[in-house]
């Protein structure tokens, strides 16, 4: 009975993280569902005869209340879980309206020492501490969404916005960076002190004729370049997801969220076809992409590399296709981005949001 408990014990962690993962992905398949059928039975933008969306839930906490752009291309552990537990949390203690001395900055001052910490962590060579690392970096996550529902309350703004261009969007942008930035240094002091061992055989073939000291210390000099570059590379590709996705979130919130009254359409048309494109199928599918992909989907996919020990496996994946795949969205988003400008605001046909849609647009040009 003994040595059958030491065999399943160093699996358990990682095989209790595979069954969260596999309930975590049951429960966002059904949340995506819900989402869906409340966009397209429930007024998003304020159109006449559409019904309003009710719930016995309060609107901070349901996800589904208020559909905006930001919250259809958040990840998911942040728009169904980090984000509505900020909301229940600060219910409970009541930091946004009772607090009033802790501001939106100082919780986002206080996540960067989280991060800190949890960068020391990930630098051990105990995989335990790594963990508890990985744990931290998510309080961490949780902390920024705090902060920004502190900061939407005191402002009475409803849903996930970005205030783009205030001071608190630049702060929490800046101490997000610095937060990755104390991860990334763990993430290298850890491969420094641990270095992948893989290619030394094949490295002692290459040089026969040399000493073995010789051998070891031309295969240190090419790991550490090795383990330099995969670095810039993960740098790199969270450099290119979190621009891209701040850019895209910025562009869609000032097209789909606009309330101009100086457009020459009215602006019950403006509204209805802002709806229409957001509940477009081409729109849903670029938005997924995005929640797959964004940065701080990025973050959670090192995380979890790093909680399972796979994390030089995942460098090396990262490489190459961490810029293939973002890359391809990017284009996938330019497209439909441009589409979409030219029918909400010229009522042009090239935006095909519905099979109908393509079929008159078909007759009308006698195709």
């Amino acid at each position: 009975m003994f040595s059958s408990v030491k065999m399943l014990t160093p699996l358990q962690p990682t095989r209790v993280l595979m069954i969260i993962v596999a309930l975590f992905l049951c429960y966002i398949i059904f949340m995506d569902y819900v989402l869906y059928q409340r966009m397209q039975n429930f007024s998003i933008r304020p159109v006449k005869n559409e019904k309003n969306y009710d719930t016995s839930v309060p609107c901070d906490i349901d996800p589904f209340c208020v559909v905006t752009v930001k919250g259809l291309m958040l990840d998911y552990p942040n728009l169904y879980i980090l984000s509505p537990l900020a909301a229940v949390i600060d219910r409970i203690l009541g930091i946004s309206s009772t607090w009033t001395w802790i501001t939106p900055n100082m919780i986002s001052a206080f996540h960067v020492v989280v991060a800190a910490l949890a960068g020391h962590c990930v630098a051990s060579s105990s995989l335990a501490e790594r963990r508890w690392g990985v744990l931290l970096f998510e309080f961490r996550t949780w902390l920024d969404d705090l902060d920004g529902h502190v900061a939407r309350r005191r402002k009475n703004i409803s849903g996930e916005r970005s205030d783009i261009g205030s001071t608190g969007y630049w702060i929490d942008g800046i101490c997000d960076a610095l937060g990755c930035v104390a991860l990334i240094i763990g993430v290298f002091i850890f491969l420094k002190r641990n270095p992948p061992r893989r290619g030394y055989e094949k490295l002692r073939k290459i040089y026969p004729c040399v000493e073995s000291q010789n051998t070891e210390v031309i295969y240190k000099r090419l790991r550490y370049k090795a383990m330099v570059r995969n670095t810039l590379l993960v740098i790199g590709h969270l450099m290119i997801v979190s621009t891209a996705w701040n850019r895209y979130i910025a562009l869609y919130q000032d097209l789909l969220e606009s309330d101009d009254n100086s457009l020459a359409i009215s602006t019950d048309e403006l509204y209805n076809r802002q709806s229409k494109v957001m509940r477009s199928g081409f729109f849903w599918v670029v938005t997924t992409l995005w929640r797959l992909i964004n940065f701080h989907t990025a973050i959670d996919y090192l995380l979890i590399a790093i909680f399972i020990d796979r994390l030089w496996e995942y460098m090396r994946f990262v490489r190459w296709m961490g810029y293939i795949i973002p890359l391809v969205v990017v284009y996938l988003t330019e497209f439909h981005f441009l589409e979409s400008y030219a029918y909400v605001l010229k009522g042009s046909f090239g935006f095909v949001s519905k099979s109908s849609d393509f079929a008159v647009h078909n007759i009308t040009n006698g195709n």
